[in-house]
């Protein structure tokens, strides 16, 4: 859409419904779908290529240096080359996954409805650690120097030592923890489905 007109540029029709935010590059524009669908699209709206997850991927993806990261509900972590499409590699979760990753030092997080936020070595694959929390991981997480923070379904934030996985503190609110939350000068803001926004020294 053009900002200053509001006009549509262009469309592209998708498979199924768009649940995520895209990630727009330089070169081109990456948004999975509920079909399990995930596309690469240039700025003219045309389709670069396609990629099929078995089960939805409502996650929205991050792309870092040639390579595009995102979870899927069919219990995969999947990197694909930007270029053509093709998957570079897959890392198995014990359930699926509608959490947006992020990434630092090499390392990818997700989280998944099996409860773990995960540390993946971004160029082999290998997992990094796992750490166990109590609910399902619903939040996205975000790095804030050498902190990690993720929410769950249980309403728990947790802060972890992102190089090792270790719990520096976690804290309680009243409902699930769905969106990513943001650091501002050393205050973590989060907001809650208890219908509180709260601001945590971090």
């Amino acid at each position: 859409v053009n900002v200053l007109t509001g006009r549509a540029s262009w469309r592209f029709e998708t498979a199924a419904p768009v649940r995520s935010t895209p990630f727009v590059t330089n070169e081109a524009v990456f948004a999975g779908c509920e079909s399990g669908d995930f596309y690469c699209v240039d700025f003219g709206g045309e389709l670069k290529w396609r990629f099929k997850a078995k089960l939805a991927v409502t996650s929205s993806p991050w792309v870092e240096e040639g390579v595009v990261y995102f979870g899927s509900l069919d219990s995969s972590f999947y990197a694909l080359d930007t270029r053509a499409g093709w998957a570079i590699w897959r890392f198995r979760m014990g359930k699926g996954s509608i959490v947006s990753p992020c990434l630092a030092e090499g390392l990818i997080f997700t989280g998944s409805a099996d409860g773990h936020i995960y540390a993946i070595d971004a160029r082999t694959s290998r997992e990094a650690w796992r750490f166990r929390t109590e609910h399902q991981v619903s939040g996205s997480p975000i790095i804030y120097k050498d902190s990690l923070y993720c929410g769950t379904a249980d309403g728990i934030l947790y802060c972890l030592e992102y190089r090792t996985g270790r719990l520096r503190w976690k804290f309680s609110s009243q409902g699930p923890i769905t969106g990513a939350p943001l650091v501002y000068n050393d205050i973590v803001y989060m907001g809650s489905a208890d219908h509180f926004l709260y601001a945590l020294l971090a």
